[in-house]
């Protein structure tokens, strides 16, 4: 049992991170909001698709605003949603994760 749990958290990873190359920033913030909204609001689908237009188009207009205004030279946007990004994507599984078991 833990060997196949471990052999599909590895190919989920790899799928979504070949997912997240091939789509790039925007791929990888979809992915990010999605996970969010499931935490703030639930699985409902009568909030799914509003929650993800506002939560989505939020993260990327207050990262966009960061990344032109933070420093004489834009800052890429891929740096500031990873840097912002992950620490909170990590924390949401692992608080996830404790749910599971």
């Amino acid at each position: 049992m833990r060997l196949v749990r471990g052999v599909v958290i590895v190919a989920a990873t790899l799928i979504t991170a070949t997912a997240v190359s091939v789509s790039g920033v925007i791929g990888w913030i979809g992915r990010s909001c999605r996970t969010w909204r499931v935490c703030l609001v639930g699985p409902a689908l009568r909030r799914v698709l509003p929650v993800s237009l506002l939560m989505g188009g939020a993260f990327l207009v207050l990262i966009d605003t960061v990344a032109r205004t933070a420093a004489r030279i834009e800052i890429p946007l891929g740096l500031l949603t990873a840097i912002l990004g992950a620490p909170v994507f990590v924390w949401l599984l692992a608080r996830g994760r404790r749910m599971w078991s």
